[in-house]
């Protein structure tokens, strides 16, 4: 069913870009710079930030299988839109890795999803940034370990990546740059 729906509406044309990797590596901070450098873009939030600063920072599996549901719903809604370029604040791939490592396994709807998802590139962020304390932060002496995850999990379903170190500035203008590159037929 969800395949069904999902595919109808992964169009060519559209562009898919994810910025992900571990907690406190500015993720958020670059997708909301990409607002401004492509403002007729869709963008999609982390769903598991919202969920969890609306509900409480406790959780359990179902919980996160919930928000993997949403974060989907959020990923389908946007192919459905006529914009050509989408940009997301983690993906799936995020709620993956959260279940792997918090429950030592993915629920089946988690892991459909994941691989269902289209995604043609995702920007890595390397843990160089300090880290920056957040009562929904759980990760802090992990983020190099989880950082390897993601990496691992990316090459294991051969999606293209760029990993983006450095300062604020010079990731977004490394982001930019990919972006346009990738996108020149479409923008």
């Amino acid at each position: 069913m969800f395949s069904d729906l999902y595919g109808a509406n992964m169009k060519e044309d559209k562009k898919h870009f994810v910025i992900t990797g571990p907690e406190s590596t500015g993720k958020s901070t670059l997708w909301k710079a990409l607002h401004m450098v492509y403002p007729s873009s869709v963008f999609i939030p982390e769903v598991a930030r919202d969920y969890l600063e609306k509900n409480g920072p406790t959780y359990d599996q179902q919980d996160v299988q919930h928000i993997a549901y949403l974060q989907f719903q959020k990923q389908l809604d946007a192919f459905r839109k006529g914009h050509s370029v989408i940009i997301s604040d983690t993906c799936l791939l995020t709620i993956y890795i959260w279940q792997k490592e918090k429950y030592g396994y993915v629920d089946a709807f988690t892991e459909e999803w994941f691989h269902l998802q289209k995604v043609d590139h995702y920007f890595i962020l390397y843990p160089d940034f300090p880290w920056v304390a957040d009562p929904l932060r759980e990760s802090e002496g992990k983020r190099m370990e989880l950082f390897e995850k993601y990496l691992k999990e990316i090459e294991k379903i051969k999606i293209d990546y760029t990993i983006l170190r450095g300062n604020k500035s010079h990731r977004l203008e490394e982001i930019v740059k990919k972006i346009d590159n990738l996108c020149s037929r479409i923008l």
